[in-house]
């Protein structure tokens, strides 16, 4: 359809010649083999024309500004219509492919921001999983602290009470030897004194005699 237009206006503008212009002299040219009879009949003929060599009529002389004006409104005609027609057959295509790249930039917009989003939610997760394990870890900690503490109060605990086990031990094994070597002692005692208070009396004791000979002895023993 444009190209129709832009050759009707080549065509039209070729076509076009303001009056008075030289005509083609070809045009006129006689056909070959009738240029003397045509002559002979110039020259018989000049007795019908009475007037011969004085004009019929004036020829309108050629004025530039009617063929520029004609020439004008011409152009603005085939304008409009060569604007209609890219009017009708390309400024659609024009704003449908205009139309399909603001579709595909708000899509590719509408996409960016879903996926910004999605990041900013995994960022926000990854962020709160970190938060969380970093609350654990502080949690264990605490919890070893504790356990520390609960272990070391049990070791000193259990050190003292062994400790204490300890002591009493030996201070009842004390106890127990202090005594036996105390009886050992008194038996060693009471037999030297009751044979000495025999060997002095002359004489054997009977068992009441030697029992409180004995008392009598650890009496004055355990005054010193």
């Amino acid at each position: 359809m444009l190209t129709a237009l832009f050759c009707l206006m080549s065509g039209s503008v070729s076509a076009y010649q303001p009056e008075g212009a030289p005509a083609d002299p070809h045009a006129t040219r006689p056909p070959d083999g009738h240029d003397g009879d045509h002559a002979g009949d110039d020259h018989a003929g000049l007795d019908h024309h009475p007037h011969v060599g004085e004009p019929e009529g004036e020829v309108k002389p050629f004025d530039p500004k009617d063929w520029r004006l004609d020439l004008s409104i011409y152009s603005f005609v085939v304008f409009l219509l060569l604007l209609a027609a890219l009017t009708k057959f390309a400024w659609g295509p024009i704003v449908t492919a205009l139309d399909e790249r603001e579709e595909n930039i708000r899509k590719n917009i509408e996409d960016a921001e879903v996926a910004r989003i999605r990041a900013e939610e995994m960022l926000a997760a990854h962020a709160a999983k970190l938060d969380a394990v970093q609350d654990e870890v502080r949690e264990i900690l605490a919890e070893a602290r504790r356990d520390a503490e609960h272990t070391k109060s049990e070791i000193l605990a259990s050190a003292l009470k062994e400790s204490e086990l300890t002591k009493n031990r030996g201070i009842e094994e004390i106890n127990r030897a202090r005594d036996q070597a105390l009886d050992e002692l008194f038996r060693t005692i009471s037999t030297q004194v009751t044979d000495a208070t025999e060997h002095v009396i002359g004489r054997a004791l009977n068992e009441e005699d030697r029992n409180r000979l004995i008392d009598e002895s650890l009496a004055q023993l355990s005054k010193i």
